[in-house]
């Protein structure tokens, strides 16, 4: 299964939809023109024609994020085909000795009347992906094709539907990981690891909003979890290291309720205990020091503060310790986990690249938060298993 999430392919997903506008106004929306607008996404695109000859144009995108901070980058595009109102052919340019992998290689864009409206048929051509980001790749394109529906029906966009196609991936995906769970775990223990990975990947969620992202996309991995995928890319390691903190360390309220419920004296108390080792022994094995598991992120950008160049021999010895305990314990993940550690530290590699370096206080405040979070964990997993032992 982890082969299978890992394996890269081109994707093609195409969105199409009937649109109660006339097609020049739609056509206004998608097309290459020079200036500042908004477009129908949540970004704000400024188009500057580069090449005349060519029809290049460069594309800056600005997001504004919570809090004032914005967030940029651009890409190069070239018109290929323009056939107004009815079809525009984009091709990225600028990619020469650059990797293909998960660059928007080609957008086609087809107008056509039908009835009072007008049928829009967006195209993407991707680059190789990953199977989870060919899947997040389709949700996508619908979502920008509704958001397009609504500025180009009301002039604002559809964020609503948008909104929907992300909880319906969630849902999806979370029911056939549940099927899942039920074959590996059985009826009881699969729909409390289900919650418990709800409520980890919203910490992460919550993490995206409160650094000033939009929210996230939630994606549950049959057999082996789930995931918090955000909209746009950190800027510093701190943001990183904190979103990888905030599912494990937002999750100890789960653990926590469970405690208090069952000194309440509720009932079915046996549940709760169940739910409290279920998160307990989740987010403590997700806690590992080894990537891409979240102890591993932190240590990961911990290590790169601290030793610089050298930090993947230190997760490098990570791995070994860990795989070492495998061996020593008898469990098959443990071993796994070290061997990814071994494997994608052995030759040389830029971690975190183009994130702005944790300051001495971030890393202590990550040293503390994970260590405490650890101790947590620990402190009411050894409680339920007392509880256990005594009944």
């Amino acid at each position: 299964m982890i082969a299978l999430l890992g394996f890269r392919s081109r994707v093609t997903p195409r969105a199409s939809l009937l649109v109660q506008a006339p097609i020049e106004k739609i056509f206004d929306l998608v097309d290459f023109q020079e200036g500042e607008n908004q477009r129908w996404q949540r970004t704000r695109v400024t188009c500057t024609l580069v090449d005349a000859e060519t029809k290049t144009y460069r594309l800056n995108f600005v997001t504004p994020l919570a809090g004032g901070a914005v967030q940029s980058s651009q890409a190069l595009f070239r018109v290929v085909r323009r056939e107004a109102p009815r079809y525009l052919e984009i091709d990225r340019a600028g990619l020469e000795g650059q990797s293909a992998n998960n660059q928007l290689l080609k957008m086609t864009t087809a107008l056509n009347p039908e009835g009072t409206g007008t049928r829009l048929t967006i195209t993407y051509h991707w680059g190789p992906r990953t199977l989870l980001a060919q899947l997040l790749a389709r949700a996508d394109l619908w979502g920008s094709v509704y958001r397009l529906k609504g500025v180009a029906e009301t002039g604002i966009p559809d964020y609503r539907t948008d909104a929907l196609i992300s909880a319906g991936v969630a849902i999806v995906t979370g029911i056939i990981s549940l099927a899942t769970f039920v074959i590996a775990f059985g009826w009881i223990i699969a729909p409390l690891l289900v919650v418990a990975l709800l409520i980890h990947e919203f910490g992460h969620l919550l993490a995206y909003r409160l650094i000033g992202q939009p929210w996230g996309r939630l994606v549950f991995l049959p057999f082996l979890g789930a995931l918090a995928v955000p909209r746009l890319g950190f800027t510093t390691q701190g943001q990183l290291v904190f979103a990888a903190m905030m599912g494990p360390s937002f999750s100890v309220i789960v653990p926590l309720l469970a405690a208090f419920y069952v000194w309440l004296g509720g009932p079915f108390p046996d549940i709760a205990v169940m739910m409290g080792i279920v998160a307990c022994g989740l987010n403590l094995f997700n806690l590992l020091p080894v990537e891409p598991l979240d102890g591993g992120i932190v240590l990961r950008s911990v290590l790169a503060k601290i030793m610089g160049r050298w930090a993947r021999f230190g997760l490098i010895g990570m791995g070994a310790v860990i795989i070492t305990a495998g061996f020593a314990l008898q469990q098959v993940l443990l071993i796994i986990f070290g061997a990814l550690a071994l494997l994608m530290n052995l030759r040389p590699r830029a971690i975190d690249p183009g994130l702005a370096p944790m300051s001495r206080l971030h890393v202590s405040m990550s040293a503390f938060s994970f260590m405490s979070t650890v101790a947590a964990y620990a402190v009411l997993l050894r409680h339920f298993m007392t509880y256990v032992a005594a009944t």
